[in-house]
């Protein structure tokens, strides 16, 4: 759909609005005044400060003249101490994550309102991530900018080479130096757009930002230049570990995702990549992502336009289906920002106005909710398992008072009989939407449904707790009912380790997936560990009969697979009769040929079938059979 949706638009408009603009820091400069702040709105990825500090070397605020301050805990002070100095002086300021110190806003917008005549070189920068506690009236007195990195491989490249210039390419004397310039702009548009695969991508989202480009682009000059001068080898190795292991490695924290950039740079980065014999690509799949080997940057530039604006998630070695959820996620934004953008104030003759399904929409959710409130008490000592089942309890209560709570107010405002406050609007705006109200997402596990589905999910979980409180701990846990399911794993540990004498700083807990479908299948109850459902494996596929996880496959190859294999017996069979030639030859050819070709759409359809055998539902988990290292 996102596809479709920005061919159409560069069909209907032009490729111009599907395309972020660049920022023109100098023009931004020019709209603004000394009484003006510039708040810059930051998304993951966009750091603007290396190119205000840019800009402010150009106009001679350098040093003193230019003071940044990252705003924390205890930074309110010195803050107000720069921009006191800065606006008498017409220095300028930059105050870094205002979204940090939120509670000193307040004060800074007291500030800017004292200041009836301040230096007219004065420039107050500010940078803060979105967030609802920013003051209005800062807002609506500076000039606001949106930076957020563009999407897509050719755009990151393209964002990263629109600040190169030719005298930047040609400060280092070796011939190396420019195409591994390409290669280091290719490889941090690699792992910025990765992050849009979420956890395929990722383990964990990271941050890199455009410093981490100009500090790796700053170090390969160096080396290239020390390596040219004394007629040394490229030092690969040493490259590939300041810039995999120190500059964008430095903000790795999971073992894996560090081994994904050091493989990316093994990848790129080596001496085939001047191999004159065997041409080095990037990538082949749909495209031939080459690297150019000289050339000034107009013709970097030019290379790059060429490059196609959607791309394979094979270029980034991962499978096609990885940009399935992303492409889900993406329809949804689009689809909740078309529904946002419905009044939806007024109905027809024969139909119901917002404010009556609205109505009725809180009526059916407040019917729905258990009346029966969830207890649990305990004479003795509660165990581990049991202590997670009263934190869960007490954290689904908070939310059932929160719902019920906020369905009568909303029921009242409409009626009129209290005022309809914005946390109300919200909240009749999602209810109107299928949305999950926002008030109710902070007291309820993190989840991606829609309302009515949030519903039956919220059900499932009041049952669980309650057979749980009456019966006891359950033979088969449902994991995806828990708030915090991490606790229930780690209540598995202490519980076996009292039971057992266990070093819980020596016990670890491991997994087996069983070949148990059904909960009724589940006859004994586990000692150590227990039996779970309710997980789902993204990114593979799992085999039952193998007890091992596959890549996922498309049931469309299948299809490829017959037809290329009834085209290589129909060749084949021709060129036999040929050779034979005859026409009982012919004969048995067409008979033959009828025979395979059935054949093999006969495998097709029993491997489509096997396909969704295998995939069709998922087995229990067995969470357990501790280990110890003392035992």
């Amino acid at each position: 759909m996102i596809t479709a949706t920005k061919g159409f638009i560069a069909y209907k408009l032009s490729d111009y609005y599907v395309q972020p603009p660049s920022l023109v820091y100098d023009k931004i400069y020019e709209k603004s005044n000394e009484k003006m702040p510039i708040v810059f709105i930051l998304s993951p990825g966009a750091d603007p400060q290396s190119d205000v500090a840019k800009l402010g070397e150009i106009m001679g605020f350098t040093g003193t003249k230019f003071k940044f301050v990252s705003l924390g805990q205890g930074m309110g002070g010195v803050a107000q101490q720069a921009i006191e100095t800065g606006y008498q002086r017409g220095h300028w300021v930059m105050l870094q994550n205002c979204h940090l110190l939120a509670s000193w806003l307040r004060t800074l917008e007291k500030i800017l309102e004292q200041m009836h005549k301040p230096h007219k070189d004065f420039r107050l920068w500010l940078t803060t991530m979105p967030t609802s506690s920013f003051p209005m009236g800062i807002l609506q007195r500076s000039l606001k900018v949106v930076t957020e990195p563009p999407e897509g491989l050719k755009l990151n490249i393209k964002q990263s080479y629109a600040k190169i210039s030719d005298a930047d390419l040609d400060g280092c004397d070796h011939q190396g130096f420019r195409p591994l310039m390409y290669v280091l702009a290719f490889f941090h548009a690699i792992v910025q757009d990765r992050r849009k695969f979420g956890r395929i991508g990722w383990n964990v989202a990271y941050d890199f930002n455009e410093s981490d480009f100009k500090v790796s682009a700053r170090l390969l000059n160096l080396y290239l230049q020390k390596s040219y001068d004394k007629g040394d080898a490229l030092p690969w190795e040493t490259l590939r570990y300041l810039i995999g292991e120190a500059m964008y490695g430095g903000r790795v924290t999971d073992n894996y995702d560090r081994r994904v950039l050091t493989t990316y740079l093994e990848e790129y980065m080596g001496d085939f990549l001047f191999d004159e014999n065997v041409k080095f690509f990037f990538s082949r799949s749909g495209y031939d992502y080459d690297c150019l080997l000289s050339g000034n940057a107009a013709a970097y530039q030019g290379g790059i336009l060429g490059l196609p604006i959607n791309q394979s998630p094979s270029v980034f070695g991962l499978h096609p289906n990885a940009e399935i959820n992303y492409f889900m996620l993406s329809a949804k934004e689009v689809y909740s920002g078309l529904m946002s953008m419905q009044t939806g104030t007024g109905g027809d003759s024969g139909g119901m106005s917002r404010d009556d399904l609205i109505e009725k929409t809180a009526t059916d959710i407040q019917k729905n909710i258990p009346a029966d409130e969830l207890k649990f008490l305990k004479d003795t000592v509660p165990t581990p398992l049991e202590v997670v089942l009263m934190q869960e309890i007490e954290r689904f209560e908070s939310l059932v008072k929160k719902m019920v709570q906020n369905i009568l107010d909303l029921k009242r405002a409409i009626k009129g009989e209290i005022g309809m406050s914005q946390a109300l609007d919200e909240l009749g705006t999602a209810m109107f939407n299928g949305q999950l109200p926002s008030a109710w997402v902070k007291n309820a596990p993190e989840t991606q449904k829609p309302l009515g589905s949030w519903m039956e999910h919220f059900l499932r979980r009041y049952k669980q707790y309650d057979d749980w409180a009456k019966i006891g701990d359950p033979d088969v846990f449902w994991l995806s009912g828990f708030h915090i399911p991490e606790s229930l794993l780690s209540a598995l540990v202490q519980a076996s380790c009292r039971r057992r004498g266990w070093a819980l700083d020596k016990s670890t807990l491991y997994t087996r997936v069983t070949k148990i479908f059904d909960r009724k299948d589940v006859k004994t109850k586990m000692l150590d560990g227990t039996y779970v459902d309710g997980m789902y494996l993204e990114g593979a596929r799992w085999d039952v009969e193998a007890g091992d996880w596959l890549m996922f496959l498309l049931v469309l190859l299948c299809f490829f697979w017959s037809f290329h294999c009834s085209f290589f017996l129909f060749f084949v069979v021709v060129v036999a009769a040929v050779v034979v030639v005859g026409v009982l030859a012919l004969v048995v050819v067409v008979v033959v040929v009828v025979v395979g070709a059935v054949c093999c759409q006969s495998n097709m359809f029993s491997f489509r079938s096997g396909v969704s055998r295998r995939i069709g539902s998922s087995p229990f988990i067995e969470f357990g059979r501790l280990r110890s290292e003392t035992n």
